[in-house]
């Protein structure tokens, strides 16, 4: 065989020898027993409900526990949309990070948590938990709500999900209020 014949064949043979798998390796590459069983960066999640979408989760990076709770972990900023009846986007929350526990029916969020209803009212607060099985979110932390001619201040809120209607707890502030607005007493 000529020098370049066997240079030849060394080189047909050489991405053979580097392109194998080494199983010990990948083997070592196992996830921890309590660590998430899926990652997912740029992630979204929407529920529907008779194939129209209800809400839409989105997140930097989504973590899946399989473990006892299953639970989902939502890190890098969140966003929680509620779809109206007409498919247009309704309210919007947003938070630093946030937790959802299937089998509860619950998500938590925290962290520069702010949620702003149809009627651009604002609500602020540190944490707030959504409870999809009655569809309310409430906290018991201190909150903020800004409306057009008022900031009202409490320590808790209970509210319908798509914080439309709510009920601020230990109030602070004057605020002025008209027969239509959200916080007014309804009569049956």
């Amino acid at each position: 065989m000529t020098a370049g014949g066997r240079l030849l064949l060394c080189l047909l043979l050489l991405p053979g020898a580097a392109c194998k798998n080494d199983l010990d390796r990948v083997a070592a590459m196992e996830v921890a027993p309590d660590g998430p069983s899926r990652i997912t960066t740029q992630g979204e999640y929407l529920w529907s409900d008779s194939g129209i979408v209800r809400n839409r989760v989105r997140a930097g990076r989504i973590l899946e526990y399989s473990s006892e709770p299953p639970r989902t972990v939502l890190e890098d900023g969140v966003e929680l949309t509620f779809y109206l009846p007409n498919g247009h986007a309704g309210s919007r929350l947003t938070a630093r990070k946030g937790e959802i526990v299937q089998a509860a029916q619950r998500m938590s969020v925290a962290d520069q948590v702010v949620f702003v209803n149809t009627q651009g009212e604002k609500l602020e607060t540190e944490k707030l938990t959504w409870s999809q099985d009655s569809n309310k979110v409430y906290t018991d932390r201190p909150v903020k709500i800004t409306r057009r001619n008022d900031i009202i201040y409490g320590q808790g809120l209970d509210a319908a999900e798509d914080f439309s209607r709510y009920t601020v707890r230990r109030v602070t502030g004057t605020l002025f209020m008209d027969r239509s607005d959200t916080l007014a007493p309804k009569n049956n």
